[in-house]
């Protein structure tokens, strides 16, 4: 009876270290200005696994692999529908920025999805980050916009839509 006892008690210890280790699925953006200063580059990280899954699902596949070249367009034409930056002014959203994709690379466990803008960032902008959220509900999207030394965040989880963000 008390060997019964220890391997449910060492059971039960597994299921709570595997429940702790799970990640929860999550994407970090990061708006900056280049090195040459010339365009705004916006980077997407993604963990792999997460990504492989939600791009699948929203292609109707059973899975896909980041490793082929043609995944990663897949991956990089759904992160360049989902993910918009607007001019925001007088409390209306306005026009969206012409963001241009450049690509996406693996990274480690990770992929890296990369866009960039000509041009400056509004002092005024809303961001929107849908990437995944149409897959996994409990996705959360965080974004970091980097300008003249300074640091400004928005998350995006549940129903978020439009978040706005002051540049100044």
């Amino acid at each position: 009876m008390r060997a019964h006892a220890v391997i449910v008690a060492t059971a039960a210890l597994w299921v709570a270290a595997l429940s702790l280790a799970h990640r929860m699925p999550g994407s970090i953006s990061t708006v900056k200005p280049s090195a040459s200063g010339d365009t705004i580059e916006i980077i997407h990280r993604l963990h792999t696994h997460d990504a492989e899954l939600g791009v699948a699902a929203s292609l109707g596949k059973r899975n896909i692999s980041l490793e082929t070249l043609v995944a990663r367009a897949q991956l990089a034409l759904y992160v360049e529908k989902r993910f918009h930056i607007a001019e925001y002014s007088d409390g209306k959203i306005g026009k969206k920025l012409a963001l241009e994709l450049i690509g996406a690379e693996m990274d480690g466990e990770f992929v890296l999805v990369y866009q960039e803008f000509t041009g400056d960032l509004p002092a005024e902008l809303a961001i929107r980050d849908d990437i995944l959220r149409d897959v996994f509900p409990g996705q959360v999207n965080h974004v970091n916009v980097a300008t003249g030394g300074e640091v400004r965040s928005v998350t995006f989880s549940g129903a978020d839509e439009w978040q706005m963000l002051t540049l100044e």
